[in-house]
């Protein structure tokens, strides 16, 4: 439990931060330096931009498997009772998100979770990728994606929503019905699609790209 608690406390504030700075760096250069203004000139433009969206989804869907698998593995192998014979699959059907899966199998939970923090990371990813190429701005496209996850979770919790909170980690909450996480990642599908579609309607020529 104290990984686990480390994914969602720590791990969780600055997600969609940690997702951008995994991907946007290199992106960032690559669009401004003279071997992406050559490739440009020699591959098509939508393949282009739909490889980079793609490599920038993988990465980050990548990391948050591993790092998450991995918590789940490290708490597992280093688990101690303290000599008080307290059993280690301990019932948290009730205490945290998808924790339905536990029920089935404490190995069925670990790999769905994990693969949904894969899931939501990969799609963020591509998100804040679209955004690095909406915005001129390199500070504002690395910070958008953390503003607009605190901005969106704030206006939630003060309608007392917080079971829509964005995935995957979502704050302290306990177990609620599949379909809630699933809302806050269907919003982040349809801004990267709307994106994606502006983007390509700019004929790839927006302020993020086109560097002078």
């Amino acid at each position: 439990m104290p990984y686990l608690t480390l994914m969602f406390d720590t791990v969780a504030l600055p997600f969609p931060l940690i997702v951008a700075l995994l991907s946007q760096p290199r992106i960032l250069d690559e669009w401004s330096n003279t071997y992406a203004l050559l490739t440009r000139t020699r591959v098509n433009r939508s393949t282009y931009f739909a490889s980079r969206v793609l490599v920038s989804s993988l990465l980050a869907a990548s990391v948050f498997f591993v790092m998450t698998i991995v918590s789940f593995a490290v708490a597992r192998l280093t688990y101690t009772d303290h000599g008080y014979d307290v059993p280690s699959l301990g019932p948290i059907e009730s205490r945290f998100d998808l924790s339905q899966f536990w029920a089935i199998s404490p190995v069925v939970y670990v790999i769905v979770f994990s693969l949904w923090a894969a899931l939501v990371a990969g799609t963020v990813g591509a998100w804040s990728t679209l955004l690095t190429a909406v915005m001129g701005n390199k500070f504002m496209a690395l910070a958008a994606p953390l503003v607009v996850w605190f901005v969106a979770n704030f206006v939630l919790a003060v309608l007392g929503l917080e079971e829509f909170s964005l995935p995957p980690f979502r704050f302290h909450i306990s177990q609620q019905p599949i379909w809630t996480a699933i809302v806050g990642w269907a919003a982040i599908v349809l801004a990267t699609a709307g994106l994606y579609v502006y983007v390509r309607r700019r004929d790839y020529q927006t302020p993020g790209i086109v560097r002078t």
